[in-house]
């Protein structure tokens, strides 16, 4: 009986959820005009279920279309030529998404605009194949191509429809940077142009070996970048007029935690940066660098520790003063952090910091700011790593992704590893507990006001490493990605700790507080906004701005915002700037703004240079849809770069606002609707039309039901399978890997897989183990690769630590970068840590390490102990002595700055 209770209770709850349902579609299409579709303010919306690839990168191309990245990974959707798709464009108008061939493997890419719109994707990781493991390029199982040097390009056009990766292999004549980068820093110039910083020569959990002997290079130098492990260099694209590619002294003074350095151009033309918990002011054409004070609780904010970074909105009521704000990172002491290889310690259950912190490095005019310091703002709800910033229209930011325990990376140890009923399975991923709920920083609030997530809605998905988000012209976040693996994994166990999550394809927006209000539909909007020139006006009609016109009116926002290339928690280059305006409030409600463009200054188009960004009028907290325009050039105009940009005439003195003494209300008491949108009628009509949707559905009950039972009794028995499964992770009722095969891949000209040797290792984290790090393959019995230069097949990448010199025979004798096989985990592998899996995973012929994980930390041929002392203290003592800064205390060296 009570069964029979619930079932009716189930049934009629589901009836008066359709009822509801389809009440609210047709009062929607009732609504005032300009109100938002979709779900309601502060809540996600699952919009695309497949992305066909993971995106690990999103980029706005233009007003209908974003680009998806994703490593080169065993993706489900296949190119008409077999490969799995590693790029798709998703079109903004009806969530459509179409696959796009990539040839360069972009993992852990940096990415950003030239001034004249072309996007640039550069750097990336080694050719792979599956499992992440390193292979020769060009060969199967996907055909892709070695990305660490390779610069791509999307031009700009309007036409989605002829969108076109422009992504030519380097080795077979595209374009290249000087050197590889993984993981590098960016920036764009004010002359168009990009700045390209730093990074690694192929994968690892955070850039260093232990003992950290060599900061700068890890086993290669300025002339044989290659040979190492860290890139310290930094160069130019275009490169023309520039100083050549030259070394950073800031990369090797915070070796270790400076992949993807966080980076903004200040209004003097030097660049702040900051990696690691230390941070200058960087003359980046004289190579010059000016410390500023050290993060405070030296809280790390770059990858892995992923904080949430931007650069504050940009208002003239401080004169565009930039500060720059982090929220969220990881504290973890040296030792803990390890090396290439992964942590040292189990840090699944170490919590994400909350703090919120801001830095003015420079004063409007690009002195220095004498009392730059940072400054603590508050606290976030939770601790977060993997955050990230979105500016949105209404001059707020919202934080969103990531998880509160934990780093970015994967890899695999004895501490994420699962007991399922099918066996131990690594869930790989470094984070716990994921941050499923947004929070929003408002900088108009008072300091202890500004950090909140009243009133916001929790994701449903985890978005944890790999994810990505930016701001769309609709005004919502576009929400995607996350993939804690080498390679994808669609059937992750649930419901046990540590939490295990999958590959992710499904495509959210996430609507902010603003959503579901009647919006203005401003005519006027510009295509192009110079720097300085005569003002433009905008008009928005009487019937939004109503009885409360002149409120609204001098509450308007004139927004610029560049979204950002979405990557590893950051949006690289995102920016927010707001325009200066005056206003007429007319006698039918309607008002006209004047509007000044951007001010004519070196200092402003520094602050935000030249190329492709959002505009928004947002009038009382509620924004128009963006527009698509260009910032210092006219659209469809190509523009070769770098250039000399253009700066008009100085800004006009705006006129005194006029307002109406018709339209006083304010805006909290009305919603900018007449009375008639919402009159008695229409509302009984909805009622009506909701008792009457109540009445069809109820005719249909027999039949669903009947229907209904019938389909719940499949679903059971699919269920009982795998009672750890959940629609997410698949119905099968064991953890696998699609189609991922792992065995020998040999490195002969034609790439083919075949006979195992024991001088060839395909396995992804297994083939190098720190040298005289007190636990190596040799001892274990079974070491793949000579630690410091045995040869491997021709086309193989080297071991950073190898000192011998290239071969000189095979296709590619004379090229040190593809003379040994590299680090699996140092050239594939994102985390960086090594395999301690179960031998059955594939099939028997795995040959795992034994479970003997950080034993060589206290290893008397050279780790550091656990304890401080030792080779440690004595590393320690000598970088103080070389003239790196220095803090003195027991865990940290100076070399982790």
């Amino acid at each position: 009986m009570r069964s029979t209770r619930r079932s009716t209770a189930t049934f009629a709850g589901k009836l008066l959820r359709a009822a509801s349902v389809a009440t609210a579609a047709l009062g929607l299409a009732s609504l005032p005009h300009g109100a938002y579709a979709g779900e309601g303010a502060g809540e996600y919306e699952v919009v695309q279920t497949n992305s066909l690839a993971s995106a690990m990168m999103l980029g706005l191309v233009n007003q209908d279309t974003v680009f998806i990245l994703d490593k080169a990974e065993n993706n489900r959707k296949k190119l008409d030529d077999g490969r799995p798709v590693w790029g798709a464009f998703f079109n903004l108008e009806d969530n459509s998404v179409r696959g796009v061939a990539v040839q360069t493997n972009t993992f852990c890419a940096s990415g950003l605009t030239l001034g004249n719109g072309t996007w640039v994707v550069a750097g990336g990781n080694q050719a792979v194949g599956y499992g992440g493991a390193g292979v020769p390029y060009g060969v199967n199982p996907y055909n892709d191509y070695d990305g660490q040097q390779a610069l791509r390009l999307l031009e700009p056009q309007t036409d989605s429809g002829n969108l076109v990766w422009l992504d030519t292999p380097p080795n077979t004549g595209g374009l290249q940077m000087q050197s590889r980068r993984w993981y590098p820093g960016i920036e764009g110039l004010e002359d168009g142009s990009i700045l390209l910083i730093g990074g690694a020569t192929g994968g690892g959990y955070i850039n260093r070996n232990t003992p950290n002997t060599d900061p700068f290079f890890q086993g290669g130098s300025i002339d044989n970048l290659n040979a190492g492990g860290a890139n310290p260099t930094y160069e130019y694209y275009p490169p023309a007029g520039k100083p050549p590619q030259q070394v950073s002294q800031f990369m090797g003074n915070t070796s270790g935690l400076n992949m993807y350095p966080h980076t903004f151009l200040m209004p003097s033309g030097k660049i702040f940066m900051q990696a690691n918990y230390s941070t200058i002011l960087w003359d980046h054409m004289n190579n010059k660098e000016e410390y500023l004070p050290d993060m405070p609780n030296q809280i790390v904010r770059v990858y892995p520790a992923s904080a949430a970074v931007a650069m504050k909105p940009l208002t003239s009521a401080d004169n565009y003063t930039p500060s720059i704000l982090f929220c969220g990172g990881s504290i973890l002491s040296d030792a803990t952090w390890g090396n290439y290889t992964g942590p040292a310690d189990n840090i699944l259950g170490i919590p994400a910091s909350k703090d919120c912190s801001s830095i003015i490095p420079e004063m409007a005019d690009g002195t220095k700011n004498p009392s730059a310091n940072y400054e603590h703002e508050g606290d976030l709800p939770e601790g977060r790593s993997m955050g990230q910033f979105i500016h949105l229209p209404d001059g707020t930011m919202v934080i969103l992704n990531g998880g509160s325990k934990g780093t970015a990376g994967y890899g695999n140890a004895t501490w994420n590893q699962v007991q399922t009923p099918n066996g131990v399975v690594n869930t790989e991923g470094m984070c716990q507990d994921p941050a499923y709920t947004p929070v929003i920083y408002d900088p108009s609030k008072p300091k202890s006001q500004r950090i909140s997530n009243r009133g916001l809605s929790p994701s449903t998905i985890a978005r944890l490493y790999h994810s990505s988000a930016i701001l769309i012209p609709d005004g919502s976040v576009l929400v995607a990605g996350s993939n804690p693996h080498q390679d994808v994994v669609t059937n992750m166990p649930t419901g046990l700790t540590p939490q295990a999550f999958n590959t992710t394809y499904e495509v959210e927006k996430f609507y902010p507080p603003y959503w579901g209000k009647p919006r203005p539909y401003p005519q006027g909007m510009p295509d192009t906004i110079m720097y300085g020139g005569a003002p433009f006006e905008i008009t928005v009609n009487g019937t939004f701005m109503g009885d409360s016109a002149n409120a609204k009116a001098a509450n308007t926002k004139f927004a610029i915002i560049r979204p950002g290339f979405s990557t590893h928690a950051m949006n690289m280059g995102q920016r927010a700037i707001y325009l200066d305006y005056t206003y007429v409030v007319h006698d039918d409600a309607s008002v006209t703004y004047t509007v000044n463009p951007l001010p004519p200054t070196q200092q402003v188009l520094r602050l935000f240079v030249p190329g492709p960004a959002l505009f928004f009028v947002t009038v009382g907290g509620v924004p128009s849809m963006g527009k698509f325009i260009s910032v210092g050039n006219q659209l469809g105009q190509a523009q070769a770069v770098p250039f000399t940009p253009k700066f008009g005439a100085a800004l006009q003195t705006l006129a005194t606002p006029v307002n109406s003494t018709k339209f006083t209300a304010s805006i909290a008491s009305t919603d900018g609707s007449s009375d008639s949108d919402w009159s008695i009628g229409k509302i009984a009509g909805i009622a009506g039309a909701g008792a009457a949707v109540i009445a069809l559905l109820i005719l249909g009950i027999c039949l669903w039901r009947r229907r209904s039972n019938r389909a719940d009794t499949k679903a059971a028995a699919r269920n009982s399978a795998a009672p750890w499964t959940s629609r997410d992770v698949g119905s099968g009722a064991e953890y696998k890997r699609v189609h991922t095969p792992v065995g020998s891949i040999r490195g002969d000209v034609n790439g083919a897989f075949g006979t195992t040797s024991a001088n060839e290792s395909s396995h992804t984290f297994e083939s190098y183990r720190m040298q005289g790090v007190g636990e190596s393959k040799e001892a274990l019995g079974g070491y793949y690769d000579s630690p410091r230069g045995g040869q491997r097949s021709h086309d193989y990448n080297p071991s950073p630590l190898a000192y011998q010199s290239p071969t000189s025979s095979g296709p590619r004798s004379g090229d040190p970068g593809y003379q040994q096989q590299g680090w699996g985990e140092h050239m594939a592998g994102d985390a960086g840590a090594y395999y301690e899996d179960n031998a059955d995973r594939y099939g028997g012929t795995y040959d795992d390490y034994p479970q003997q994980q950080r034993q060589y930390y206290d290893s008397p041929q050279g780790g550091y102990s656990q304890s401080g002392s030792g080779h440690y203290q004595q590393q320690d003592q000598s970088y103080s002595s070389s003239g790196h800064r220095h803090q003195d205390q027991s865990h940290s060296g100076s070399y982790a700055r």
